[in-house]
């Protein structure tokens, strides 16, 4: 089956010539722009005394879409755009009558931006009206970006990262911001002249104020949802023989390290391992609409750690993908319902053993979206293809038959060389119309070489949406035995009938100034087994307020019922016996803004659990001490009491977040978590010098001890405290653009 890879590569390379028949999305009326070319490229520094922009008319008409949905923006903006043959460059002026207020405190690449004033680039190289590049910049001028798939951001949110330029000044007119865009960076059709669907969004963080261009309502998406609707860009024209150059990007890494386990906690002998390797990264642009990435004894040390959670259910937990390579294009690669009945899961992928190496091809030609992804795992590179690895294969194709309409189709397998195999081969339909509303649908078969474990899932729904009213239903199938290897299911044997209704009225009021809307949802889920008897249900319901300083306040209600089968420990030591179970449960939870300098969110949550209680409590608080220095601290606590042996128990999870920085290029983190079930403090440590674009050095620390006794450790540390495991690792890139 490695040939599988080989044969879809040149089916890849088939697919940029045929398909150019493109369907373009008809932009909104009248927001249209044309890029100016110039000679000599503007000097990038925030400062827009630059003679290139001089004879540049601007963009001015943004239009809010909150909180007051198509209003004028109440602070003046400017945007001017010119290229040359490498780069795509934007000039914005912001005005604000109050500067002062301007908030700019992130200096963390891909750190919350969405706390500080920034702006976004939206780019629809395609005009497809589906998919698009977003840029993103906050006052200081640090950087964030993200890929848009089908109107949506991929799986991962602001996980992509391109190498462009940023500048920015704050002065006494409100601030500057100056861009430049490699075309490299970016992948559109081989025409002579091009035209990218455009979206310039800013926000006023003080005010919550959003305004665009184009005009973009809040039908499409509400406050965030709005930047993905890639539909309504509007156009940027003029782009004339730009060069990609060769387009190679090689990132060689060299990494070292030291690592210290303790294999029993009863003994206090440890041992230590030291280690180096080498390797690195491909990207190789192969044309303007088609790229191959490949990898080499793949490393994520520099990853951040997962967050603690505590499984109080009888389901799986989802941990989200936080590797980069697996990132990058993530949502052409989505199939099924994410969290719950994935076709694909790339965390399946190099969870136990090593990713020896891999490769990935991705592109669009005309109406046709494809990607490919092959890598080989194993213990050790001296292993590669040998008989102890195994090989992964992911195929992709998804095309747009009409505008916001698309069907496609998804092949992935896992291969052992002892003949052992899982392969499923997938087929989705989704199409989005009026504003925000959707119809998706999509079916999964797997085979596996044990016969008893060939089995399928599926799903239909039909969601409407717009400002005010939304409702929908859906269906979702999942067999008894299905299992896609490389995919992702909490919950087998089920044929799940869901439905739900929402009513979103904004407010307008001299008396309720600060009440910008109310939120009233309800929803109901049954769920019956295979054989039709029922498994569970739930009826919900939830009010909310939306205030416009970005505050809300939320109140739910719900019942539950679980029939359980069999038993179910809960702990090892609890079990709970089967049986028909229904309770009831209500929550009310609240959050403050973000954006100021001291933060926090609580919730509480009781009633019936099991024939029992169940009480939960979260409080989250967060403190921006100043651009260079943030802590955030939470803490999850439930109190349960079941009829049961060992049924009064108590389950925390502590974690605490600190995040500095010294400049954009050089900051560090520092996660520290507790939970009371495994009684383990672990810390995660990571340091991050940006020493040239899309270059960096990582020193990252992890360390890992065990709480023994009960209060004895307040008094006896060095007694009460065993160390688990500690790890050093230090890491090197370095990009060479080629």
């Amino acid at each position: 089956m490695r040939v599988i890879f080989i044969s879809l590569f040149f089916i890849c390379s088939t697919l940029s010539v045929l398909g150019q028949d493109q369907i373009s999305v008809p932009p909104p009326s009248s927001f249209e722009v044309t890029a100016t070319y110039v000679e000599t490229a503007p000097y990038i520094d925030g400062n827009l005394d630059d003679v290139t922009w001089e004879n540049i008319p601007p963009i001015t008409q943004f239009t809010q879409v909150w909180p007051e949905d198509g209003a004028p923006a109440t602070e003046d903006t400017e945007v001017r755009i010119a290229y040359d043959r490498e780069n795509l460059y934007f000039a914005f002026r912001f005005y604000d009558e109050n500067p002062e207020g301007i908030k700019a405190r992130n200096l963390e690449r891909g750190g919350r931006n969405s706390r500080d004033d920034h702006a976004y680039i939206g780019l629809d190289t395609y005009m497809d009206g589906r998919n698009a590049y977003l840029f993103e910049a906050n006052a200081l001028g640090t950087q964030d970006d993200a890929l848009i798939t089908d109107e949506r951001l991929d799986y991962g949110g602001f996980s992509w990262d391109a190498v462009f330029i940023t500048e920015t000044k704050i002065d006494d007119k409100g601030w500057t911001l100056e861009v430049a865009i490699p075309f490299r960076q970016l992948r559109f059709p081989d025409e002579e002249e091009l035209e990218f669907g455009l979206m310039l969004s800013r926000t006023i963080i003080r005010k919550n104020e959003r305004v665009l261009w184009p005009a973009i309502g809040q039908e499409y998406g509400g406050y965030n949802g709005v930047r993905s609707a890639v539909s309504q860009y509007g156009v940027l024209k003029g782009i004339k023989n730009v060069r990609q150059g060769n387009n190679i990007e090689l990132k060689p890494y060299v990494i070292s390290g030291a690592q210290e386990i303790r294999p029993d906690l009863q003994n206090e002998q440890t041992n230590t391992d030291y280690t180096y390797d080498i390797g690195g990264d491909l990207k190789w642009g192969i044309s303007s609409n088609l790229t191959l990435d490949m990898t080499v004894n793949t490393d994520f040390a520099q990853v951040e750690s997962d967050n603690v959670q505590l499984n109080l259910s009888r389901f799986s937990l989802f941990f989200p993908e936080k590797r980069e390579f697996f990132l990058e294009r993530a949502g052409l690669f989505e199939h099924g319902n994410t969290r719950s009945t994935q076709t694909f899961f790339s965390r399946r992928i190099g969870l136990t053993d090593q990713i020896l190496t891999g490769a990935r091809v991705t592109g669009q030609a005309g109406r046709l979206s494809y990607g490919l992804m092959n890598i080989e795992t194993g213990s050790e590179m001296s292993n590669l293809f040998g008989s102890q690895s195994a090989n992964n294969t992911v195929a992709r194709l998804q095309a747009t038959v009409l505008p916001r309409a698309t069907v496609g189709t998804i092949f992935t397998n896992v291969e052992e060389i002892n003949g052992g195999y899982n392969r499923a081969l997938g087929f989705d339909g989704n199409y989005r119309f009026w504003s925000a509303s959707e119809v998706r649908t999509w079916y999964t078969q797997v085979w596996d070489d044990v016969s008893g474990l060939n089995d399928n899932a599926g799903h239909a729904s039909l969601q409407l949406d717009n400002d005010t009213y939304s409702g929908g239903f859906a269906y979702t199938h999942v067999g008894r035995n299905y299992n896609p290897a490389l995919g992702f299911v909490r919950r087998r044997d089920i044929r799940q009938y869901s439905g739900s209704l929402g009513y979103n009225p904004t407010v307008q009021s001299d008396v309720l100034k600060q009440l910008a809307r109310f939120n009233f949802s309800s929803s109901y889920s049954y769920i019956e087994g295979q054989d039709g008897i029922k498994q569970s249900s739930e009826l919900g319901g939830s009010a909310a307020l939306e205030f416009v300083n970005n505050q809300n306040i939320r109140l739910q209600a719900s019942q539950q019922f679980e029939r359980l089968f069999e038993f179910f420990d809960i702990r090892p030591d609890a079990i709970i016996p089967a049986g028909n179970y229904t309770f009831n449960r209500f929550s009310l939870s609240g959050e403050s803004d973000e954006s100021n300098r001291l933060y926090s969110s609580a919730g509480i949550a009781t009633g019936g659990f099991y024939d029992g209680t169940r009480t939960d409590f979260e409080f989250e608080i967060g403190f921006r001490f100043s651009r260079h220095f943030t802590m955030d601290a939470g803490i999850d606590h439930s109190i349960i009491d079941l009829p049961i042996p060992n049924g009064e128990f108590e389950a925390t999870t502590v974690s605490t977040d600190f995040s500095t920085a010294v400049s954009r290029k050089l900051f560090a983190k520092a996660l520290i978590q507790y939970d009371n079930f495994s009684r383990d403090i672990q810390a995660n440590i990571r340091i991050n010098w940006i020493h040239t674009p899309g270059s960096d050095l990582f020193l990252v620390f992890n360390t890992s001890y065990h709480l023994t006794g009960d209060n004895e450790m307040l008094f006896d540390p060095k007694k009460n405290v065993i160390m688990n495991s500690q790890a050093a690792v230090v890491k090197l890139t370095y990009l060479i653009m080629l």
